[in-house]
């Protein structure tokens, strides 16, 4: 296995995170497509100003003289996500959101949606009732988001260029993508899976378009 690839997949391991929540909860933008790489072959290494980021967001120290072995030590105890959650003090606090139902990544007229009853954990924390999670469902999103992971939602988060969002249409469609504005009539939605395409879609036709800012993605 890649070094590189191997030295990622044990840290996000270590620090119980997906590429996505990794990307999100710190700002760093393309992560999830330079991990792709390192899945795919396209990409044998990470370059250091990517090394840097990763040491600046979680707190350590990256060794990689030897590619083949890539070791890390934590520098600090007390390093604050973006969410103002501690990371390192020995217990993950998890904040309690409603989950609302399903949205679909793949064809939207295969979607059979549930209500549930339940409440998702996440990390991400935010006074009042602007948040609520949901379920994916397909696989238009993976690698990033496998089927059957949990989304969390903000209804207030800035949308920024390829960032992730839940979208339903005035036509009941639901979708969970990658976001593009476009111009004034069009947004882009993209597929992390290469099997799917991309879709334009009419500003007009869209009912609520809302930022995924944490995911739990399901390992199996």
């Amino acid at each position: 296995m890649n070094g590189y690839l191997k030295f990622i997949d044990g840290l996000l391991k270590d620090f119980r995170l997906s590429t996505y929540t990794l990307e999100t909860r710190y700002n760093l933008r393309g992560f999830s497509a330079k991990y792709s790489g390192l899945k795919s072959g396209r990409t044998r290494s990470l370059n250091q100003a990517t090394l840097a980021s990763l040491e600046n967001a979680l707190g350590i120290k990256i060794d990689d003289s030897n590619p083949e072995q890539i070791t890390y030590i934590k520098t600090s105890q007390e390093k604050k996500g973006a969410s103002g959650v501690d990371e390192f003090s020995g217990s993950s606090p998890a904040h309690p959101y409603p989950l609302l139902g399903t949205v679909y990544a793949g064809e939207p007229e295969n979607l059979h949606h549930t209500t549930y009853d339940k409440v998702a954990r996440f990390s991400y924390s935010k006074k009042g009732h602007h948040c609520f999670a949901l379920e994916v469902n397909g696989k238009s999103m993976e690698s990033t988001l496998k089927d059957g992971s949990t989304v969390l939602v903000d209804m207030e988060a800035p949308l920024e260029k390829d960032c992730i969002v839940a979208v339903k249409l005035k036509n009941g469609a639901q979708y969970i993508k990658r976001y593009e504005d476009v111009n004034y009539s069009f947004i882009r939605l993209k597929s992390d899976n290469g099997e799917f395409g991309e879709r334009f879609i009419d500003k007009n036709d869209i009912e609520a378009m809302y930022r995924v800012v944490e995911a739990v993605v399901k390992l199996i």
